[in-house]
């Protein structure tokens, strides 16, 4: 018989990284990564050397193309190039030119380079981040006609700037290199407080807490590094807090089970059996509690599927902090893996954790369990961004700030339950320290 062995924590990493993890990453690079493309900066040198043979194209609709598009660009629609049978389909005044393919985002554009590459058409390349990308290059001056956006009343206007009042100003600077060190460094605390712990919900917090403090410190090399423009920094940050949320939820469901309800030990009595008055355990009647969750988990499937239906919204804006040219862009394809990817990977995962509670015989609840937390993990995080980026998305100084301040209550709140619990979680520090004198005074027994 397949079972959880020592530590069934491991296995909600597993399922996150295989359903979660990895897809995302091939998907990225069979659609984006391996397409050949520049950067915006480097389209600007191209397209304004003297008598250069290059275009600049914009495939999106031609209602979106209309609403605003860089001055320069000339409009063709991805379904149309999609649509292409042959390069002698290409339109004559593209015919012969470098072709430097933009969308708002850089998917789109990096499907329409590849069609035409498979049809001979070599010369064709995408432009890295779309118009989001090309928005957070504005710092550098170049050609009127590459900095300035047309609408098809004829408008011109500049690339989008936002003024950032001081407060907002000083609140990106203080959560960004105050709370974000604080909330880095006392995660590395708890990490090493719990590191040789071996009951099963502390180890999984103490992984969890690993999982947070790597995926913060590539968010902070992104920044420090990479302008917040590294897309692979990016995916590693969520994608460590996706683990964090889905081992977090592991820890607190073992936590209540072991230490609270007993309802996994055949030996103990369940916390339950008041409400219940007949227990599986010993008689063969059905689990009150297992039945409450064969109706919870069928509700959270259906609540994870919610940001399917929220719209993905191209944001990008320049501003200045504290004199200091500075992007704010939440792109497409972050909101892409968490809107869209992670809640069918929560369903799933659900699905799956729902079907193993009502149909397998043996074991059902610690199997369940596992699949249950990794796909609360997904949505968790899914709703988290979610709805920071929907309530903020006009004003990302606070998306990126209350981000920032609940990821340092969620350190400061593990923290805190170590500390007050510290007899029953951790009795070997709580001797110590009582011994030195720093605990204070016994919880009452």
């Amino acid at each position: 018989m397949i079972t959880l062995g020592k530590h069934p924590f491991r296995l909600v990493a597993v399922l996150l990284a295989i359903l979660g993890g990895l897809p995302p990453v091939i998907i990225y690079w069979a659609l984006v990564a391996r397409v050949p493309a520049v950067t915006p900066e480097k389209a600007k040198e191209i397209l304004a050397e003297p008598g250069a043979a290059a275009v600049l194209v914009d495939v999106r609709t031609p209602e979106e193309f209309a609403a605003g598009h860089i001055e320069a660009a000339r409009n063709w629609p991805h379904a149309e190039i999609m649509a292409l049978t042959s390069a002698k389909d290409v339109p004559a005044e593209l015919n012969g030119k470098r072709l430097l393919l933009i969308c708002q985002s850089g998917i789109l554009s990096s499907l329409a380079t590849q069609r035409l590459r498979a049809l001979g058409v070599f010369d064709a390349v995408n432009i890295q981040g779309g118009v989001q990308t090309w928005v957070a290059s504005g710092e550098k001056p170049c050609t009127l006609g590459l900095c300035r956006l047309r609408s098809a009343g004829g408008e011109v206007r500049d690339l989008p700037l936002r003024e950032s009042p001081p407060l907002e100003q000083w609140v990106a600077v203080l959560t960004g290199f105050v709370v974000k060190p604080i909330y880095t460094l006392a995660a590395l605390v708890l990490i090493v407080v719990l590191w040789r712990q071996r009951s099963p919900e502390l180890a999984a917090l103490c992984w969890a807490l690993l999982c947070f403090f790597v995926g913060e410190n590539f968010c902070a090399a992104n920044y420090i590094a990479c302008a917040d423009r590294s897309v692979a920094f990016e995916y590693l940050h969520s994608y460590g807090m996706v683990l964090c949320f889905g081992l977090t939820i592991y820890a607190v469901l073992e936590g209540i089970d072991r230490r609270l309800i007993r309802l996994s030990d055949p030996a103990a009595r369940c916390a339950a059996l008041g409400l219940c008055r007949h227990c599986i355990k010993h008689e063969d009647v059905p689990c009150g509690l297992q039945r409450v969750f064969l109706l919870l988990i069928p509700a959270a499937i259906i609540v994870a599927l919610a940001p399917l239906c929220a719209e993905l919204i191209p944001v990008s804006y320049n501003t200045a902090i504290l004199g200091a040219f500075y992007n704010y862009s939440h792109p497409v394809v972050y909101q892409v893996f968490e809107v869209r990817f992670l809640p069918a990977v929560a369903a799933s995962l659900l699905a799956v954790s729902f079907a193993v509670l009502r149909f397998k015989k043996r074991d059902a609840v610690p199997w369940s369990k596992v699949f249950f937390s990794a796909g609360m993990g997904a949505m968790g995080f899914s709703f988290f961004r979610l709805l920071a980026f929907q309530a903020y998305r006009d004003n990302l100084v606070w998306f990126g700030a209350w981000e920032e301040i609940t990821e340092l209550l969620f350190v400061l709140g593990v923290g805190l339950v170590l500390w007050v619990f510290r007899e029953a979680l951790l009795p070997e520090l709580a001797a110590v320290l009582a011994g030195r004198g720093l605990a204070g005074k016994p919880a009452a027994r």
